[in-house]
């Protein structure tokens, strides 16, 4: 894949995922009731609930046609006049509860409807249209892509910085403090997560685990604060040297000594009630995949801070903190820009093989690539349903090549 076809699928990805409801929606954009103008499709653009009630009370008359989810917007006798739908009169996930073309070829129209609800590109085991799905798919792996490898951006760049600027021998702090957050993290771990073992069993929304790990940092918040008191004291106010790379560069090592893909079914088995949510998917590949831009921030700061002119800086009496930010850091920040794509690039792999497997339940089913290549969709009959395997390997393969000539491009660059 050359550099200029990989922006421009990617580019192509950007457009499909932002504009994915004006593409794909199975609620007309525009149509005419009762002499009156209405607006349907974009109830669902604006992040509204799509099952939540219109304003308008001839829209909810249709709303309660509806079989199980947009089947009641197509039949066009509930209009004055023809509506206008989107390009692909499909939502994404929509089952259809009549007429529905289970494993349908690309092309087929469903029994009594018109040309203009063709499935273009066939549909999965339960009607849901592909293409649809396709669309979808592009927002979902993004989404997931970019949020996640956010997150592991800012937890890899934080203790990346500390390991390679500070190294073994150069972060200091006060007894007081360090002691006193130490003996906070076990006392949180209790506070946190051991009370509230019962809390968390039976939650069934994710809040509880907000809840849960604002009071694991608050509690630490509470001892770091007593240890700079008690760092008052002429014994406490010593300074430690903390073997900072050692221990960080100890627990990437952990992290990936455990495979993501089981680590992270394993906290989904955990958090069963919350597991049909993307956002929770997304924190976990996001926490699972720190350790690849920490050690590049790492390798690149222990080479930086012994460069002349951080020694000149710290000859001249500036304090670490401005030295780092300043002078070290954006110096080494270029190659974790080759991290990053490549950490997109697997981020929307372990989205796919998850969603294959089945994780975040109806949440993902219908509106994600790898949930199109499930057991009962593509493995069902591989030979018969060729277009549910093809589409979206497709898309998936393609996604991951960009994502890669795209890191490999900037690694050059270097």
């Amino acid at each position: 894949m050359s550099n200029k076809a990989a922006l421009w699928f990617l580019g192509l990805l950007l457009f499909l995922a932002v504009f994915r409801d004006l593409i794909a929606n199975g609620r007309p954009l525009y149509c005419k009731i009762g002499g009156e103008s209405y607006w349907p499709g974009f109830h669902r653009i604006w992040f509204v609930n799509p099952h939540a009630r219109f304003d308008e009370p001839a829209l909810n008359a249709i709303l309660d046609q509806q079989g199980y989810f947009d089947e009641a917007w197509k039949n066009l006798s509930n209009y004055d006049e023809a509506p206008v739908f989107a390009f692909i009169p499909f939502t994404p996930g929509e089952y259809p509860s009549r007429n529905a073309l289970e494993l349908a070829p690309p092309g087929s129209i469903p029994p009594g409807a018109g040309a203009r609800f063709r499935h273009w590109l066939g549909t999965d085991s339960h009607g849901r249209d592909i293409a649809a799905t396709l669309v979808s798919g592009a927002r979902v792996a993004l989404l997931t892509g970019s949020v996640a490898m956010g997150m592991a951006l800012l937890i890899g760049l934080l203790l990346g910085t500390i390991a390679g600027y500070f190294g073994d021998d150069r972060l200091k702090v006060r007894r007081g403090r360090w002691w006193l957050t130490l003996l906070g993290i076990p006392v949180a771990i209790f506070f946190a997560f051991t009370q509230r073992q019962y809390e968390i069993s039976v939650a069934e929304t994710s809040a509880i685990w907000w809840e849960t790990f604002g009071i694991f940092a608050s509690v630490i918040v509470i001892f770091n604060g007593l240890g700079w008191v008690i760092s008052h004291f002429a014994f406490f106010s010593q300074k430690v040297t903390i073997p900072a790379d050692l221990y960080i560069m100890r627990l990437a090592e952990i992290f990936n000594a455990i495979p993501k893909l089981v680590a992270i079914i394993a906290f989904s088995v955990l958090m069963q009630r919350q597991s049909e949510s993307i956002w929770l998917l997304i924190g976990l590949i996001g926490i699972m995949s720190w350790t690849g831009m920490a050690r590049y921030v790492r390798a690149e700061l222990l080479r930086v801070r012994e460069l002349e002119y951080v020694t000149a800086a710290r000859g001249l009496g500036l304090p670490d903190m401005r030295i780092l930010l300043r002078h070290a850091l954006p110096n080494a920040m270029r190659p974790v820009l080759v991290a990053l794509a490549l950490g997109v690039a697997g981020a929307v792999m372990l989205e796919a093989s998850l969603s294959f497997l089945g994780f975040g339940g109806d949440a993902l089913k219908g509106i994600s690539w790898g949930s199109l290549l499930s057991r009962e969709n593509a493995q069902a009959n591989p030979v018969k349903a060729w277009w549910v395997m093809l589409f979206p390997g497709l898309m998936i393969c393609l996604t991951v090549l960009a994502f890669n000539h795209l890191a490999e491009k900037w690694n050059k660059d270097i």
